[in-house]
Formats: structure tokens, C-alpha cells, sequence
């Protein structure tokens, strides 16, 4: 199997979610074998590079951020979360901001993008996976993580919280590019109203609407539709999170069947970090 990329370039504009920036990215196609990298360009200097790695995240407050040097992207999981579920391998994102638009908060307009610019193999580049030969744990706190060999790549995530419109949700999928922009990429970020007064103090969610994310109250749950896209849309974001996060390992997944619950961006990245470690390299 070969690496993949797009063959034009498409553009979307809109809000970031914690910088309330207005924000446009290009998608471009990538020639070279060099991963998904952001591009800023700075003033009167020439552009600078930002490679979607794990040795590049800078922090997982509320996203996850990476950067080289004093230049930070925010929130880029779920654009990685669209590319992984695409299968895309190279990918140069153009970007005037500090943080991707958000746009309805899920990474379904990242994937409509990415397949309207018309996703190609690149002949002679070999594309590889990570693949686990044997079932291990890993646990954090209350989030936990567990692998073993599977015959394709499954995902199980739990989500749960006291609230009690939220209790607990589960998503179990197999993932491929159809299930991911049916069942994964439309599910939207969300939040509790209790939190929101906190996160503007600590200048985030400055972009936050319900044009851009679900907001959980003490007795209703509010969306710009009126209505979830699914029963378990929280877990089945979480899920969008955690690929997105397993992204930065640089590499997509093959016959393994991950199960995870509780999650949040920290400990993807730790689990991400692991788990390149004892995962083999294979085509």
C-alpha cells in the first residue's frame, strides 16, 4: 500500500474555538514523505514548519497544542482526526492563525475538504503501520487503555459523567474511511455550562458557541439543531480526540483492536507515546 495525500488545494475559513481568532487554513498536497505538517507564515520572514509529532506537543489543555520554539498551533486533533480517518499520510496545512477554525466543532467539514481535494497514492512510497503483536494495559488516573491483536483496527471508547443527562456512553467501531466520516467525524465537541465562566478566565474558549459545540446545563442539553446527532455524540467525540491524538505517533494502525475509557488529551499523547514504543513498523 502506498502513501497518500491530496491533489489540490481547498481552503476553509472560520472561528477558533479558545482564541475567538478568525482563522483560515489551505489544505496542499504533499510530495515528499514528510508527514502532516502545519505552515505559518511569519511576517517578513520565510514560512515556518510545525511537524504533527509527538515530540513536538506543547500542551493538552482543553486540545491539544504543538510547536517549535515560541510558535504554537491549538487544537489540532481534529483536523490529525480526519486525516487519520482518511488514511492520509502527507499533508502540508497552511494556516494564518494560532488555531485551526473550529467550524461546527467535529471534524466532519475537515473531511468533506479533504475529500473534495481528492485524496491520491503516491506511487513508490511505501506506507506503513504500526502493528502490535501481543495485548498490553496502560492506566492513568481513571483513564485507561488497552490493546491486543485484532484482525483489522477496532476501537472501543467509554464515556461517562455523573450529570445525569450524560451517564455513560459507549461507541465500538470498526475503522475505516466509510464507518469514520459516517460514524466518527460528524460527532461534536461539548461542554459543561458550569465550566464556562473558568475557561474564559483562563482566555479559552473565547470562540465557543453553539454554532461550534454542545453545551450540557443542569437540565437540558443545547445544540444549534435542538437535537444530538446521535445518543452517544460525547463518546463518539472522545473517540475523534484519540484518533486524532494517535495521529502524532506518524503512522496509522493496523489489526489491533484499542479499547479506551475516560480519556482526555494528556493521556492520548501518553498512550500515543507508548504505544509507538512497543508497536513494530510494518507495510
Amino acid at each position: 500500500m502506498y502513501r497518500k495525500t491530496i491533489s489540490d488545494k481547498i481552503s476553509l475559513e472560520g472561528i477558533g474555538i479558545h482564541t475567538g481568532k478568525v482563522s483560515k487554513i489551505t489544505f496542499l498536497p504533499a510530495q515528499e514523505p514528510l508527514g502532516i505538517r502545519f505552515i505559518k507564515q511569519k511576517k517578513y520572514s520565510k514560512p515556518f514548519i510545525i511537524n504533527a509529532n509527538l515530540e513536538n506537543v506543547k500542551t493538552t489543555a482543553r486540545g491539544t497544542s504543538i510547536g517549535e520554539g515560541t510558535l504554537v498551533i491549538n487544537t489540532v486533533e481534529h483536523i490529525l482526526s480526519a486525516c487519520a480517518g482518511l488514511g492520509i499520510d502527507d499533508l502540508d496545512i497552511k494556516i494564518n492563525s494560532c488555531e485551526p477554525p473550529v467550524l461546527d466543532g467535529s471534524s466532519a467539514e475537515f473531511t468533506k475538504a479533504l475529500l473534495k481535494a481528492n485524496i491520491k497514492e503516491k506511487k513508490g512510497q511505501t506506507k506503513f503501520f504500526l502493528k502490535f503483536g501481543k495485548q498490553f494495559e496502560f492506566n492513568e488516573g481513571k483513564s485507561f487503555y488497552k490493546t491486543k491483536p485484532h484482525h483489522g483496527l477496532r476501537f472501543k471508547l467509554k464515556f461517562a459523567n455523573k450529570h445525569k443527562l450524560v451517564g455513560s456512553q459507549t461507541i465500538e467501531v470498526n475503522l475505516n474511511s466509510e464507518s469514520y466520516q459516517k460514524e466518527i467525524a460528524p460527532a461534536r465537541t461539548f461542554g459543561f455550562k458550569n465550566e464556562i465562566d473558568c475557561l474564559l478566565k483562563a482566555g479559552l474558549a473565547l470562540g465557543g458557541s453553539l454554532n461550534n459545540a454542545i453545551i450540557i446545563d443542569d437540565e437540558q442539553i443545547l445544540t444549534s439543531s435542538g437535537k444530538l446527532r446521535f445518543d452517544n455524540e460525547f463518546a463518539r467525540h472522545k473517540l475523534l480526540d484519540l484518533i486524532g491524538d494517535l495521529k502524532l505517533t506518524g503512522f496509522d494502525f493496523k489489526d489491533i483492536f484499542i479499547e479506551a475509557g475516560y480519556t482526555g488529551h494528556k493521556t492520548n499523547v501518553d498512550f500515543a507515546k507508548l504505544l509507538k514504543r512497543k508497536t513494530v513498523k510494518t507495510i
